[in-house]
């Protein structure tokens, strides 16, 4: 779907800009900014709240099941789960994290992908955390996409076993996307 950017109105001779006009316009470039109605900037927002087993030394594409919002309908909680599916083509800024349960052995990593291949520079990697807290992994990166295209989040982590991702309130995988620009 085509987004249209709103364009304030100048002054031209012989054309009043009255303050109608005006707060109409600047009402419509804020909205076009916060995403109001259906003329935004493309936007979603997910994470998961269940559990998800990661094999050892495997990177796995990370289970997206709660939506936090989805302007476009670009994310399905029961199909391809761990898919954001791009609506409108353009730039877009990704955020992706993944998070780990306790575990002392091996390294924990994110990396985000656009159709199943990683985006250069959004590798991010840490030491594990203690056996007593979890560990998580942030990657911020901007993709140029086309419609069709699929934006995930992958995890890895290499314990010697599965292990499973975490889900505290404030600890778990999630994944952003944030269109910006045509």
């Amino acid at each position: 779907m085509a987004r249209t950017v709103p364009v304030i109105a100048t002054e031209a001779p012989g054309n009043y800009l009255t303050a109608a006009l005006w707060m109409a316009q600047t009402a419509a470039i804020g909205n076009w900014v916060l995403g109001s109605g259906s003329n935004g900037p493309p936007r979603f927002r997910g994470y998961a709240s269940t559990a998800q087993s990661i094999s050892d030394a495997t990177w796995t594409a990370l289970t997206i099941d709660t939506e936090v919002y989805d302007s476009d309908g670009g994310h399905s909680t029961t199909t391809n789960t761990s898919r954001y599916t791009v609506q409108v083509a353009g730039t877009y800024l990704i955020t992706g994290t993944a998070a780990f349960a306790a575990n002392a052995t091996g390294n924990r990593a994110v990396r985000l992908a656009v159709n199943g291949t990683a985006i250069i520079g959004s590798f991010d990697k840490t030491l594990p955390a203690t056996a007593t807290h979890s560990s998580s992994r942030l990657s911020v990166a901007q993709a140029v996409c086309a419609v069709g295209d699929y934006i995930e989040v992958y995890g890895y982590q290499n314990s010697g076993a599965a292990l499973n991702t975490s889900t505290g309130t404030d600890v778990a995988p999630s994944l952003s996307t944030q269109w910006f620009a045509g």
